[in-house]
């Protein structure tokens, strides 16, 4: 593997186990009041991950917390990738999340992308006009949503669309991550036809960290 995806739980006190859509609002809540929450497994995850597998770890970051937090500092930054080397960080934004407000994300991302981050486009291809929000929102990757290979395999109309909306955004310079590879024949269609990157569980399933 080449890169990690940071899929983050929060295990409470009596047991119960929080996905992010249950606690994303809470810790945004936390930066708008000036507090901290304890992000030590994230920094440990992610520097295991970039310094001691040489690899990339990807972060999804939400739209309440690019609209309230990460427009005004980036602090914020630092207490996520610790002393990762900023290159092999990626910041996932998805398609869906811009819908509506390309130009102003693209502002906040400025900073993060100018200290050498990388900026991912996520889920692309869901939403209506994703072409043209691509040439408004410059990103170093392009991630293309599993429904495309879901729907590619077998029939030669879809894949020649995907293959054209590849090129596109070759064209655009990013590099492309294709999502949903869970078959050899999804993984042999998109290195047929070009990506640099696949994501799925044919290529490897969720795995726990383990600390040390």
């Amino acid at each position: 593997p080449v890169g990690s995806e940071a899929l983050v739980r929060w295990e409470r006190p009596n047991g119960q186990v929080l996905a992010p859509a249950q606690f994303l609002d809470t810790m945004t809540d936390a930066y708008s009041a000036k507090a901290r929450p304890p992000l030590e497994f994230a920094r440990e995850a992610t520097e295991w991950v970039t310094l001691g597998q040489k690899g990339f770890c990807c972060f999804n970051i939400s739209m309440a917390f690019l609209e309230r937090i990460a427009g005004g500092e980036t602090s914020w930054v630092n207490d996520i990738i610790g002393e990762s080397p900023r290159e092999r960080i990626v910041f996932e934004i998805t398609e869906t999340a811009i819908e509506r407000e390309v130009e102003a994300v693209s502002g906040i991302l400025n900073k993060p992308r100018a200290s050498g981050l990388r900026i991912a486009l996520d889920d692309f291809g869901v939403c209506a006009s994703n072409l043209e929000r691509l040439q408004s929102m410059p990103v170093h990757i392009v991630k293309f949503d599993r429904r495309f290979v879901r729907s590619s395999s077998g029939r030669q109309k879809r894949r020649d669309l995907l293959s054209g909306m590849m090129d596109l955004a070759h064209k655009a310079g990013a590099q492309i991550v294709v999502e949903g590879i869970e078959e050899e024949t999804n993984f042999d269609l998109v290195r047929s036809l070009g990506a640099e990157y696949a994501q799925g569980f044919y290529l490897g399933k969720p795995l726990p960290y383990q600390r040390g």
